[in-house]
């Protein structure tokens, strides 16, 4: 009886573990790019990557996203706009889901909140637009099918609304050098 009981309880503590999260919520990240970013050579559905520089327990791995706009100011007076998010980390050889909003960043040269050329840029974030469309999938997921309906909505809404970066700045391009750093909050992605 003491054997059938010491491999549940075994059984029940590696669930546990094996579903606990990796990340904790909002832990600070900062992470270099290893590729140019930029709004003359990159496209809506380019992957960029970057290595965690900190903390120190994802020190060397692997942050991957996309490009999910990119749209050149052309002229000088013109505005140019990157999109973009941060999806997985790589860690221990396991690709984790994340979900990243840039805190801070700074150009190759060491520059905070500028590009590589030093014109000042704007950041923001589609939070609170992810967070709307995760509710409106909940409620229309509720009406259609009760608290699992729910569930599967909500679980639709937030996959469908994954959180962006937006990066902008008066000119006819913003770029970073491989070696620019970001500093992002990140969350693991359920």
């Amino acid at each position: 009886m003491k054997t059938q009981c010491a491999v549940v309880c075994t059984l029940l503590l590696s669930g546990l573990v094996a579903g606990a999260q990796t990340i904790a919520p909002d832990t600070e990240f900062r992470v270099k790019l290893l590729s140019p970013l930029s709004t003359e050579t990159n496209r809506k559905g380019d992957k960029i990557t970057a290595q965690a520089v900190t903390p120190d327990m994802f020190k060397g791995d692997i942050v991957e996203g996309e490009v999910k706009e990119s749209k050149s100011g052309g002229k000088v007076r013109g505005k140019s706009v990157l999109n973009f998010s941060f999806q997985t980390l790589n860690h221990g050889g396991k690709a984790i889901p994340i979900e990243a909003q840039v805190v801070s960043f700074q150009n190759s040269k060491g520059n905070q909140n500028v590009d590589e050329e030093g014109r000042i840029i704007e950041k923001k974030s589609n939070v609170g637009k992810a967070a709307a469309a995760t509710g409106i999938g909940a409620l229309i997921g509720g009406i259609a099918g009760g608290a699992r309906g729910a569930a599967i909505g909500a679980g639709v809404g937030a996959a469908g609304s994954l959180i962006f970066i937006q990066v902008a700045t008066q000119g006819p391009n913003l770029s970073f050098a491989p070696g620019s750093e970001f500093t992002l909050s990140v969350k693991e992605r359920r």
